[in-house]
């Protein structure tokens, strides 16, 4: 079997950059635990047979699933324990099908090439098959490294520590608000004083100016907390916009003093174009009733709006330990789609907590019904004006989510699509063109290995000729794609300056 340390190092290293260095430690560990039947002396079986750490996942994420709390952790630790079985049928006869046959498997691959007159690759994959015979060890057969494998190790160890702690270390020495905006990344000390710090240098506010809109639908668990919360934050102004709740949301709403009003419509969408109706005051809070968002971030969002004067401050979820798995690999990859689209980095277009200038958000042309509704009006802000992130924490969700990660994933996506189109169009479809190019270069590439492997006897002109038309396709769609997102940012450049001439 392969060596203790490669058994923990490889884990841990693809673990850390998602989940953090501890996580990842306890990650590594849990890849260790088939290996505990060498260390105790006792036969190689169940431990490590497919099926018995199939059923060992499945009960570990089942659990964390029903209550709700470290199932990323669990799905990283389950693929830890697979990483370890398919190391070692890689390495030695092993027996992953017991107790369903006896026999161990391993898996032999060779592959070389020989660069000559022609390129002669030798690839060769070999599974071999021996009846093994399950007994108590007498010595100990797992080594904690080899002379191959430690620096492998050690180098997939060090890397990720080494980032931790200079990053660590970074924000212990300088803690600061990233904000994110036309001009690059201000950095905006958040140290003790970090809210007295910006109002002093800011534009004067009141706490009056702001409305706190909570969409809401069946949050009677939640809403009487997060309304409390914000009272005791001094803001005064609170819209909440239900969804026609079954249980007893707009009582408590109303017996704390809050305005409510029944949305038009269905969608969490429809709940905030309905509320952003009704607001009278120069700026807009939209956060959801279950509790997740801090009202103590409310300020640090509205001092940055004011002094900075964006027409969007998007709360920035930084501890997502909170979020699911699933759906914080979700709001990466949608987030980093519309950058992509917007030519305007966005880490959090999914978050539910922002700060809207009223003059801006009332051009709004809301057209989403559901949870896609913080994507569409980031994609319009960024258009209409100026949009900046500034950090909030993120709490457990009190009651039951009604957010489908599958469903809400896509229905996003296919929003992120639409404001494209509607957008950045020439972006959005010269990008899906240049996709011919990769077609192109693995064409050409598949002709360029026929010709030195056997002389060009199988080389297909017309194929050659068709990879070099998709690679001409793609370069074309390529450049225009690269125009269009400069184009896209002169655009915004001069419109941010036209609006300060009119100032």
């Amino acid at each position: 079997m392969p060596e203790l340390l490669l058994h923990f190092s490889i884990p841990f290293a693809l673990s850390a950059p998602v989940l953090g260095l501890k996580r990842a430690f306890i990650i590594g560990l849990v890849a260790l635990l088939p290996d505990l039947d060498v260390l105790l002396h006792v036969h190689r079986s169940f431990t490590h047979s497919a099926i018995f750490l199939s059923i060992l996942i499945i009960l570990m994420v089942s659990i964390s699933l029903k209550i709700g709390r470290g199932s990323g952790t669990m799905i990283a630790c389950s693929l830890s324990l697979l990483s370890h079985l398919i190391l070692d049928l890689f390495h030695s006869p092993t027996p992953i099908l017991y107790p369903l046959s006896n026999y161990s498997y391993h898996i032999s691959p060779k592959m070389s090439v020989l660069i000559a007159e022609k390129i002669l690759p030798n690839i060769s994959l070999t599974l071999n098959m021996e009846e093994t015979v399950f007994k108590s060890f007498q010595l100990l057969d797992a080594p904690i490294f080899t002379d191959s494998g430690f620096m492998a190790s050690l180098i997939l160890i060090a890397s990720p520590l080494i980032y931790g702690l200079v990053r660590s270390s970074a924000y212990r020495n300088n803690s600061t608000i990233r904000v994110y905006n036309m001009r690059g990344l201000l950095d905006i000390h958040s140290d003790t004083a970090a809210v007295d710090t910006i109002s002093k240098n800011a534009t004067v506010y009141s706490k009056d100016d702001v409305t706190i809109l909570i969409p809401t639908l069946n949050e009677q668990e939640a809403i009487g907390k997060v309304i409390q919360e914000v009272r005791e934050c001094g803001f005064k102004n609170i819209l909440v916009v239900d969804g026609h709740s079954s249980d007893g949301t707009v009582d408590i709403a109303r017996g704390l003093g809050a305005q409510v009003v029944y949305q038009k419509g269905s969608g969490k969408a429809m709940a905030i174009k309905t509320g952003l109706e009704l607001v009278k005051t120069p700026y807009v809070l939209v956060m959801d009733g279950d509790g997740t968002y801090d009202p103590r971030d409310i300020e640090n969002l509205l001092v940055t709006a004011v002094e900075y004067g964006y027409d969007e401050v998007i709360g920035y979820r930084v501890n997502r330990q909170n979020i699911s798995f699933l759906n914080r690999v979700g709001n990466n990859l949608l987030s980093s789609f519309l950058s992509l689209l917007m030519s305007y980095r966005i880490r959090d277009a999914c978050s539910g907590m922002y700060l809207l200038k009223m003059d801006t958000a009332r051009n709004l042309e809301i057209s989403s019904r559901g949870f896609d509704v913080e994507v569409e009006i980031v994609a319009q802000m960024l258009t209409l004006g100026t949009v900046a992130e500034v950090p909030v924490n993120y709490r457990k969700r009190i009651g039951k989510s009604k957010l489908k990660s599958f469903s809400a994933g896509f229905q996003i996506l296919f929003t992120t699509l639409r404001l494209g189109w509607q957008y950045n169009p020439v972006f959005l479809f010269t990008a899906m063109g240049s996709f011919f190019g990769v077609i192109g270069f693995i064409i050409m590439f598949w002709q360029f290995i026929l010709q030195y492997l056997h002389s060009g006897e199988t080389l297909s002109i017309s194929w050659t000729f068709f990879g070099l038309l998709l690679i001409l396709m793609g370069l074309q769609s390529f450049s225009i794609a690269v125009v269009s997102l400069l184009m896209k940012r002169v655009e915004r450049r001069i419109i941010q300056i036209l609006k300060s001439v009119k100032k």
